[in-house]
């Protein structure tokens, strides 16, 4: 019997934007799984943590999430601070886990997009992205440090100034792998 892949979240994930069909990181990385798998992909653009399907089961789960959310709801986390997004950033992989207590979860955090962010962005960005790291921790998935990969390459891992392109679903997919390589040693 097949294992499943379930694919979770926004458009860090997706085709749409590489230019290939097939070209993005949850599909670059189910490539790389081999036969013995099926695909679950419940990924897609715009997607933010409240409009997030959480019944789906796999053995292997890839999240990426938060960017929209930081995005559209900016002046809210500027002005408040980001502990309600890392809140329900905690309580979207809480309701992941209790589904599938024994996937393992890969959960990516939030690169910068090319436009100049101000200080206080680049602030909110880096709180959002502890909280990630700190969620992860606490319910025993994998981080896939998207943003510290992406750093310093977004000329050639971004367009339209926040979507990944080929090169960036590729390196999106090498994290998922190189997690994934380190969970089954």
């Amino acid at each position: 019997m097949p294992s499943t892949y379930l694919a979770l979240g926004d458009s860090m994930s997706i085709d749409d934007y590489t230019g290939v069909e097939g070209g993005g990181a949850v599909n670059q990385f189910f490539r790389m799984l081999g036969p013995g798998w099926v695909l679950d992909d419940r990924t897609f653009d715009g997607c933010q943590m409240g409009g997030m399907p959480t019944d789906g089961h796999g053995e292997l789960i890839t999240l990426t999430i938060g960017g929209n959310d930081l995005l559209w709801n900016q002046e809210q986390y500027l002005s408040e601070g980001i502990d309600s997004f890392a809140a329900e950033h905690r309580a979207l992989l809480d309701a992941i886990r209790r589904a599938n207590p024994e996937a393992l979860l890969i959960v990516g955090d939030i690169y910068r997009p090319q436009w100049p962010l101000s200080d206080a962005q680049l602030a909110g960005l880096a709180a959002a992205n502890a909280a990630i790291h700190a969620n992860v921790e606490a319910v025993a998935a994998r981080l896939a440090p998207i943003h510290d990969t992406f750093l310093g390459h977004e000329s050639t891992h971004l367009c339209l100034d926040i979507e990944p392109t080929l090169a960036g679903a590729a390196a999106i997919a090498g994290l998922f792998r190189a997690e994934y390589d380190r969970w089954r040693q």
